[in-house]
């Protein structure tokens, strides 16, 4: 939180943050009593120095290739 500049070490910052937190969401959802279908990825990926590319507004697979995952709750 609070980072100026977008960094491989801001990245994990905000994954950590996040991911402190879903466990109270999921919680939520499990308290409703209903299974939940869930979806969990990214828009896009972002280049750290691979192949010499920085950032995520290139054609890059470092920037097609997204984390995904489903699941029910």
């Amino acid at each position: 939180p609070g980072a100026k500049k977008d960094s491989v070490d801001s990245q994990r910052a905000a994954l950590r943050y996040v991911d402190g937190e879903l466990g109270r969401l999921f919680d939520a959802f499990r308290e409703r009593g209903n299974p939940v279908f869930c979806l969990a990825f990214s828009d896009h990926g972002t280049a750290y120095g691979e192949d010499g590319y920085q950032g995520h507004r290139l054609a890059h697979e470092t920037v097609w290739n997204v984390p995904y995952r489903e699941f029910i709750l």
